[in-house]
């Protein structure tokens, strides 16, 4: 099961660029796939950028936690176009690259 979160009904905005909306999308989303354990559809529909903070609040997080396969499990993204799809992919590409440098724990 899967739950849509519509950014342009959070927002009303067509560029996502602060870490604290970030931080908003996050929250729900942990909510939904940790909590609930649901997938998540990141719709962005109406978005026509992000800037790689809010990219990174919304799915870097993530990927530096669990790695790039849970990202592709927990989270699908709808709507984005080019340039929104290519920050996401970035913030994930960073954060795997920074994840692989962490000291074991």
């Amino acid at each position: 099961m899967e739950e849509v979160i519509r950014l342009w009904d959070l927002f009303e905005c067509d560029f996502l660029g602060l870490r604290v909306e970030g931080e908003v999308v996050r929250e729900k989303m942990e909510e939904v796939i940790m909590k609930e354990g649901r997938r998540v559809v990141l719709d962005f529909e109406g978005v026509r950028g992000i800037t790689h903070a809010f990219a990174d609040e919304i799915i870097g997080i993530f990927a530096r936690a669990f790695g790039k396969e849970w990202v592709k499990e927990n989270i699908r993204v709808v709507n984005a176009n080019e340039n929104v799809r290519f920050i996401l992919n970035l913030a994930v590409k960073l954060s795997i690259k920074h994840r692989e440098k962490l000291p074991e724990t």
